[in-house]
């Protein structure tokens, strides 16, 4: 095996987590308030964007006195997160992403939304630091998803 391949994040290899849809907006809104209920615990106003499957925008929430800057941050996260099947971060173990995306974005607070092994959408917060991953970690609990990304980042 190649060195290069031995790079390869798992979530980009063939059969492992495959797209798929059965994100609702209904699911999104419960999202949205959970991650505004943190947002407020932890005094930081947040933009929170959740996307479907196919990184198209289907919620997003800017709390009063965000940060304008986080509108289009949190969105990008949201998509990097559903284009790279990853959370938000700079690419492991240093390799370079094959393509760059206009839109794609290394801060960390965008994570995939995972539910049996399989991608329905992604998270995007922004307008703080660690604190965009509490917030992404509340809207993923409220809507059932996979926590295991966003508990390994936060660990």
């Amino acid at each position: 095996m190649s060195k290069q391949s031995e790079q390869t994040p798992p979530a980009w290899k063939a059969g492992n987590r495959n797209y798929g849809t059965g994100l609702t907006l209904k699911i999104a809104r419960e999202m949205l308030e959970a991650g505004e209920k943190e947002a407020e615990r932890q005094g930081v106003p947040m933009v929170i964007a959740i996307t479907d499957s196919g990184g198209n925008l289907l919620a997003f929430i800017r709390m009063d006195n965000a940060l304008l800057l986080s509108i289009n941050v949190a969105m990008d996260k949201a998509f990097t997160a559903v284009l790279s099947k990853l959370p938000t971060a700079p690419p492991p173990g240093g390799i370079n992403p094959p393509f760059i995306h206009k839109r794609w974005i290394q801060f960390p607070g965008g994570f995939p939304i995972i539910k049996d092994g399989v991608l329905l959408g992604g998270v995007g917060v922004s307008g703080g630091t660690v604190e965009d991953l509490y917030v992404a970690r509340a809207a993923l609990a409220a809507g059932g998803f996979s926590l295991d990304e966003v508990n390994a980042v936060l660990s």
